[in-house]
């Protein structure tokens, strides 16, 4: 059920052209930021959670982390802006993910999608410092969130049922 929201809510998502997360091998997150407001945006939809990157007030959004609330478990979804790839790299403050990727096919562009669990160093690292970096198919973008934005980072990480930093 998780993986079919991501999907749906992706794949509608993915139907507007995504101009503000197109990236290129020179291109970050932070300099596309830098041509169009772009941020971490976070949203209660009752049995789940979502924590989107992307344009503020649009359907322009790249990343997107969902969650069934206190399943501990995250499922990434992307845009595929390349040739698919086996895998989907996060990084985080030293700490990297790399995750089995799927492609998957919907009436717009296509989406990878990966899933780990909220405890996984990566996700612990971003939920800390509020910075990580995706690489998929030798693409490679980074996203800080602003201070304004942790609260709403902190908000996803403790509807998924992680336990608070510093906490076990």
């Amino acid at each position: 059920m998780l993986r079919f929201l991501a999907l749906t809510t992706v794949a509608a998502t993915a139907c507007v052209a995504l101009v503000g997360c197109t990236h290129d091998e020179t291109q970050s997150g932070l300099e596309v930021a830098a041509q169009q407001p772009v941020g971490f945006f976070y949203l209660d939809d009752g049995a789940t959670a979502k924590l989107a990157y992307g344009e503020a007030n649009s359907d322009n959004v790249g990343l997107m982390m969902e969650c069934a609330k206190g399943s501990r478990t995250v499922l990434v979804t992307d845009l595929v802006r390349s040739a698919p790839a086996a895998t989907l790299t996060l990084i985080s403050g030293g700490a990297r993910a790399d995750l089995p990727a799927a492609v998957e096919a919907g009436d717009g562009p296509a989406i990878v999608t990966a899933s780990l669990r909220t405890d996984a160093p990566a996700l612990t690292s971003f939920r800390k410092s509020g910075a990580m970096e995706v690489s998929y198919a030798g693409l490679r973008y980074a996203m800080k969130a602003a201070p304004a934005e942790r609260e709403r980072v902190e908000q996803f990480f403790g509807a998924c049922g992680a336990p608070a930093a510093g906490r076990a």
